[in-house]
């Protein structure tokens, strides 16, 4: 693939076909790397330079890189190869993988697959993995849904996925790279190893993406468990979408995620609302307790409007779908659901994989008026964000 460093307007004028293959991902992007060693566990590899081919490497090659300043110091087990500004390791065939542990500071290994680019910048290392799209999607799949669901699952999640991967193909584009490996962008943790018919579903739907009436990539979003009902997406961001809408969700409310149970002392709650509501008023005599409201963004209670997303993140609970008992003593948050809500329930989508749906029929119940494209045959002025 070629990758156009170029301001996100100009991207968006070009209309010729985009026909991405491999993906660059910035790895440990949030950390002061300044010291790794990489080493080859498979296939074969060129260390390069520049357009200069320092030597070609083997299975069990090790190389130390640790930056001094703005360069580079590269060794091998036997020697030392040179200061250099930058570095590549490129796979010779589609079967390389590369370990690598960050030094300094000490940090686990781990697996990636094709190759990786090292340079100096803002004073830390730039570690990039570029790597075959597939690979990358099978990799935030296994971040993300676990290794022991139904084959059609895999396929649905590979299809969002990749959605949210083209629509953000430019998301770090001025940094010299597409996505990073942090949430914000998504979960990439190492190379997808645990259950190899992940790769092979994602490699099934090669290509397709979800776009809305007007031909555009859709937002594509999915969280654990919605506690049998989705939300909207108005209630959760800025906006409602057409395509994300409410949806009553049966095949998840027996699943492990779907009940859950929080307490918390009852004057740690009242802290929170003096806090949330700037009054001075005693609450104390009043009692907070409010069933299991419909999808909501607000609760009205003792005339205060409470936001439940706040309240949410406030005290770690699992969802904003929740009924809350004062005892007088304490507070029972009693919620349904994991995560934001909004598009697929993982743990819906599972089940239905499990009892004969098909990955279309999964995508189509959780997001309405959707079409399938081919990524590969869009124009770039189709990429553009919400």
């Amino acid at each position: 693939m070629r990758y156009f460093i170029l301001p996100l307007l100009s991207l968006l004028s070009i209309v010729t076909p985009i026909q991405a293959q491999s993906i660059k991902i910035a790895l440990l992007n949030s950390k002061e790397i300044n010291s790794v060693t990489v080493s080859i566990q498979e296939g074969r590899y060129l260390l390069k330079v520049g357009n200069e081919i320092m030597g070609e490497y083997k299975k069990g090659s090790i190389f130390y890189i640790s930056r001094f300043g703005n360069s580079l110091q590269v060794r091998d087990k036997r020697s030392f190869i040179g200061d250099f500004s930058s570095v590549e390791l490129n796979s010779k065939g589609n079967d390389g993988v590369l370990n690598i542990k960050s030094v300094n500071p000490i940090m686990e290994s781990t697996e990636y697959d094709d190759d990786l680019s090292v340079k100096v910048e803002d004073n830390r290392m730039q570690l990039i993995n570029k790597l075959d799209m597939e690979k990358y999607i099978a990799a935030v799949i296994e971040a993300e849904g676990g290794n022991g669901a139904n084959r059609q699952y895999y396929m649905a999640q590979a299809v969002l996925i990749r959605t949210f991967t083209i629509k953000n193909l430019y998301k770090h584009a001025e940094d010299g790279f597409n996505l990073c490996d942090e949430v914000h962008c998504q979960a990439y943790k190492h190379r997808c190893t645990q259950n190899p018919e992940i790769l092979e579903a994602t490699r099934a739907t090669a290509g397709s993406v979800l776009v809305d009436k007007d031909e555009v990539l859709i937002m594509s979003p999915f969280h654990s468990n919605c506690g049998g009902k989705t939300c909207p997406a108005g209630m959760v961001w800025q906006r409602d979408l057409p395509y994300l809408q409410s949806v009553d969700d049966p095949f998840c409310i027996n699943q492990t995620n779907a009940l859950w149970t929080i307490r918390v002392p009852r004057q740690e709650w009242l802290s929170f609302i003096s806090e949330y509501t700037g009054s001075s008023i005693d609450y104390s005599r009043y009692n907070f307790s409010f069933p299991l409201p419909p999808r909501t963004k607000l609760v009205s209670i003792h005339g205060i409007e409470l936001n439940l997303r706040t309240v949410r993140e406030r005290f770690g609970l699992r969802s904003a779908y929740y009924a809350l008992e004062d005892t007088g003593s304490e507070i029972i948050f009693k919620g349904k659901g994991y995560g934001h809500g909004v598009g697929m329930c993982q743990q819906g989508a599972m089940e239905m994989a499990r009892v004969g749906y098909t990955w279309k029929d999964i995508i189509h119940f959780y997001f309405q008026a959707v079409q399938l494209r081919d990524y590969r045959e869009m124009e770039l002025h189709r990429f553009k964000p919400e």
